[in-house]
């Protein structure tokens, strides 16, 4: 029992540090209801950082609430990943340390790593662990997919970040550096499954149903339209296929036309792969294609 936290992690190695030891400050080494507050940390980077070939920023390790340097690191000592593992094992000794390396400038790409850590540690149907997520460090794709696994999965209890007003000054402290909130500040977000309307959920499986039976197929409109009405009527009664293609074809994330719009797009829809992961996601009956 105990929290596993994931982080991203780039050229700054206090990003990921600073918050876990807000976090310890807070809660205690040992929770009575999460247990061990840092069970575990994934680390989320690309190859180029995990290799050193980007350099780390320069760290202090300071005291806790002050700028006063317990240690520094020699200016060679330059991989981000090496100064977090080095970190945890003098302030965290207890807490596992494991590493993804991913193109964190692809979008899907870090939507799928995320997505699959989730479902590593909180396999449907099981208890589960609690998962805590920094959206601190490393770059916008990497913590953007971070909070959308989040929410569509319901799975990350939270996600926290930290604060740092002078980042030219104060963004190589390891371990918060102040007590005021205008210079510093540890911050949590708790997060919420999202949920679709129900008429969008029933669209999706359709498309989701015909990929697993046909993978990459289409449907025309109309056909799907049909589909829908079989499947529920209640829901779509009232729906013509004019109103069905303005209403959900045209708007809804998640799907794609065959063509482009310059082009000329054809009356082909079929489940994005975008859509598809969501899709995954947020339905615990697909999480057995995982």
């Amino acid at each position: 029992m105990g929290v596993l936290h994931f982080a991203g992690l780039g050229k700054s190695a206090g990003a990921v540090t600073a918050g876990l030891c807000a976090i310890r400050e807070q809660y205690g080494r040992h929770h009575s209801q999460y247990g061990n507050i840092a069970k575990a940390l994934i680390l989320f980077t690309s190859p180029e950082v995990a290799s050193g070939e980007e350099k780390a920023f320069p760290v202090q390790h300071n005291e806790y609430n002050t700028t006063a340097v317990k240690k520094k690191w020699p200016q060679k000592h330059d991989n981000a990943v090496e100064i977090v593992a080095e970190f945890m094992e003098r302030e965290f000794p207890e807490t596992d340390v494991y590493l993804v390396t991913i193109n964190v400038n692809d979008f899907s790409a870090c939507f799928d790593a995320v997505g699959r850590a989730v479902l590593r540690f909180h396999k449907p149907g099981d208890v589960g662990k609690h998962i805590w997520a920094n959206i601190t460090g490393g770059v916008n794709l990497l913590n953007t997919a971070t909070t959308q696994v989040a929410y569509l999965s319901g799975f990350i209890e939270r996600t926290y970040f930290t604060f740092v007003a002078d980042i030219r000054q104060h963004s190589g402290f390891l371990q918060p550096f102040s007590q005021d909130n205008s210079q510093f500040r540890y911050g949590e977000i708790y997060t919420f499954k999202t949920r679709f309307g129900k008429r969008h959920q029933f669209v999706l499986e359709a498309l989701a149903q015909i990929d697993h039976a046909h993978p990459g197929g289409y449907i025309v409109s109309e056909n799907l339209l049909s589909r829908l009405k079989s499947k529920a009527f209640n829901e779509f009664e009232g729906v013509d296929i004019n109103a069905f293609k303005r209403d959900f074809l045209n708007v809804m994330q998640g799907i794609e036309q065959k063509g482009d719009r310059h082009r000329g797009q054809e009356d082909a829809i079929r489940l994005s792969l975008k859509g598809a992961k969501s899709w995954m996601l947020c339905n615990s009956s697909s999480f057995k294609h995982w």
